[in-house]
């Protein structure tokens, strides 16, 4: 079985990290300077190198990947350039669509669906895929149903557990994000929890800088004892899994499906209001011998919903639907 020739591009580093599971070669069009960031995630074995926009030829590939998120909507948003671009040199294979986000609004929604066009569309969440819709059951150019959800796989045991004793008494979180994406991400919530919380925060906005490459990042994960998540909007972010993998207790607010993944008391804590994320973390905080067993039990719920194997299957089913490959993943 030979494996699909997949085209690419540079967008949301962990989660082109996570594609690469796919019985595939991935080439990446050289859109931006950095084609694979290796501080991030370690490059994959099935990567195979990058190829500027003149050099694409169709025949050379069985299908191309294209990445939006909401803030991609205007005609002169420079985010948006690489899509249009790859978009229109791929106009001679199969296309797909994978969409990072969530409509702002019903006018944002309109624009974006005019971008995606009549191009299938892989959400991020079940949620996510139902807003996108709107109801209105859209069909793609394959007269299949233009939004699904496939949630995100991992290799499972790149992600370890240190006991408990060996875990710092703290609460962390990841929460990105600049003015565009400030409630959307969860900022306001996270500053002001901070006021009143052990809650240390990395990257650009917190208090900690960004982990230094993919071990570190595992490592701190690992050794903390409670994450917490405060998106709404995000459909099912990644940092969240990761945490949950690694025995984190984790703490999450309500959105995108969250119920389905976290047991509330048992296998996390989901929380609504300020006052509930902040007094359920002082009680962690105050008993960690509860945060590590809800973290452990957790660990194990995540390890059975984000296997990447169902996420391959999920992909594979799609890709076969559209006769890109048969439903195991060899070529047709």
């Amino acid at each position: 079985m030979n494996p699909l020739r997949i085209l690419d591009y540079a967008w949301h580093q962990a989660h082109s990290y996570r594609l690469h599971a796919l019985p595939a070669t991935f080439t990446y069009v050289i859109v931006r300077p950095v084609v694979w960031n290796e501080a991030q995630r370690p490059m994959p074995a099935n990567f195979a190198g990058g190829v500027y926009p003149d050099q694409v030829r169709s025949n050379d590939y069985d299908l191309a990947l294209l990445h939006l998120d909401q803030w991609c909507d205007t005609s002169n948003n420079l985010r948006a350039t690489p899509y249009r671009l790859v978009e229109q040199i791929t106009q001679g294979m199969p296309q797909v669509v994978i969409v990072h986000g969530t409509p702002d609004n019903a006018a944002n929604r309109e624009r974006m669906l005019r971008l995606m066009g009549d191009l299938p569309v892989v959400c991020n969440s079940a949620a996510a895929a139902v807003e996108w819709d709107g109801g209105e059951g859209l069909l793609d150019r394959y007269m299949l149903p233009q939004f699904r959800a496939i949630i995100h796989g991992y290799d499972v045991e790149e992600f370890w557990s240190e006991p408990l004793e060996r875990r710092r008494r703290e609460a962390v979180t990841i929460c990105s994000g600049g003015d565009m994406s400030r409630r959307y991400h969860g900022l306001p919530l996270v500053e002001r929890l901070k006021r009143d919380v052990p809650l240390t925060w990395y990257g650009a906005r917190g208090d900690q800088p960004w982990m230094e490459d993919y071990h570190s990042y595992r490592a701190m994960l690992a050794s903390a004892l409670i994450y917490f998540s405060p998106t709404r909007r995000a459909p099912m972010p990644g940092a969240r899994t990761e945490a949950m993998l690694s025995g984190c207790c984790v703490v999450s607010v309500p959105g995108h499906d969250v119920e389905e993944y976290i047991e509330h008391g048992e296998t996390g804590f989901i929380v609504d209001t300020y006052e509930e994320a902040r007094d359920t973390l002082g009680m962690l905080l105050r008993d960690p011998e509860t945060a590590w067993r809800v973290g452990q039990a957790g660990r194990e719920a995540a390890r059975r919903f984000f296997h990447r194997d169902r996420f391959v299957e999920d992909w594979l089913e799609m890709l076969g639907e559209m006769g890109v490959c048969e439903s195991g993943g060899g070529l047709i």
